[in-house]
C-alpha cells in the first residue's frame, strides 16, 4: 500500500515562514531563531505538512502548527 504525496496544493511554494518553537533538521541541529523557505507542501499518510529549507541549505519536514507563513 502507497503512500499518497502531493505538492503545492495552496500556493505556499517560495513563501518565508518563521518556527514558532525550536525545530531539530535532518542532521540534528537544532533551529528556531532562522526562517525558512517552503520548498513544497505536502500531504502524507493524511498528516500535512510543510518541506522548508534553511539559509544554509538544510531542509526538514514541519507541520504548519509549527510555523508561521509570512
Amino acid at each position: 500500500m502507497g503512500a499518497a504525496i502531493s505538492g503545492e496544493t495552496l500556493g505556499l511554494h517560495g513563501r518565508q515562514c518563521r518556527l514558532r518553537r525550536p525545530i531539530r533538521d535532518r542532521s540534528g541541529r537544532s533551529r528556531f531563531q532562522e526562517m525558512a523557505v517552503i520548498m513544497r507542501e505536502v500531504y502524507n499518510l493524511d498528516r500535512h505538512m510543510y518541506l522548508v529549507s534553511f539559509a544554509d541549505g538544510a531542509t526538514t519536514f514541519v507541520f504548519p502548527h509549527e510555523v508561521d507563513v509570512a
